[in-house]
């Protein structure tokens, strides 16, 4: 039976990455469409028929094609019943953390693109300096707790996970925060877990 989830995306892309994450911790099948980022597959006509940010993820489900991966967790944690909020007011407590994570933490992103793809170097001592600034924060917080929301894995975990998988390749010691590295630990011994580079293949595929 074909996986009613279509879940377009790259190797590479950390966004892309949360949502095959939560497939493969929710045990849900999915099926996958590799967009080409190198050859600007993203930019197609065809492509931003489905998603006018031209970018990736994209996850089309029956009628809807959603795009943006905060968005695309929370309808699947309604969708599924999975990782969400347990009511109205935990919903937006994940919320307001999805919009936190995305503030603070997108400098670890971009200091890993900058170094993996050969972006502007001048940028590095500023992505640096916030990235450290921004992890620092999340540290804290991870103190005395399981999980970012709760004792309990949520979206905002699955959201903030890939670009703490991947700190090496944004040049972040994981020894300097030793409560995210706890933390990333907990989520790697999640079943179902698997690091980025195995979570999509290169090519379309039934996950």
């Amino acid at each position: 039976m074909t996986a009613p989830f279509i879940l377009y995306g790259n190797v590479n892309s950390q966004p892309a990455t949360r949502v095959a994450l939560f497939f493969r911790l929710a045990g849900i099948p999915f099926q996958y469409r590799h967009v080409d980022l190198r050859n600007g597959q993203q930019k197609s006509p065809e492509y931003q028929a489905i998603n006018r940010f031209g970018r990736v993820p994209t996850l089309v489900h029956g009628d809807h094609s959603i795009s943006e991966s905060s968005v695309i967790l929370t309808y699947l944690a309604e969708q599924t019943g999975q990782f969400g909020g347990r009511d109205d007011a935990e919903k937006l407590r994940i919320a307001e953390w999805l919009s936190w994570l995305a503030d603070v933490l997108l400098p670890v992103q971009r200091a890993r693109a900058v170094r993996k793809f050969n972006g502007d170097a001048n940028a590095l001592p500023w992505l640096d300096a916030s990235a450290a600034s921004g992890m620092k924060l999340f540290d804290e917080h991870l103190a005395g707790h399981s999980f970012i929301q709760s004792e309990r894995l949520t979206i905002a975990d699955i959201f903030a996970f890939p670009w703490i998988d991947l700190l090496n390749e944004s040049a972040i010691e994981a020894k300097d925060y030793p409560n995210v590295q706890a933390w990333a630990d907990r989520i790697r011994a999640q079943p179902g877990y698997k690091p980025q580079y195995e979570l999509m293949p290169s090519a379309d595929a039934e996950c």
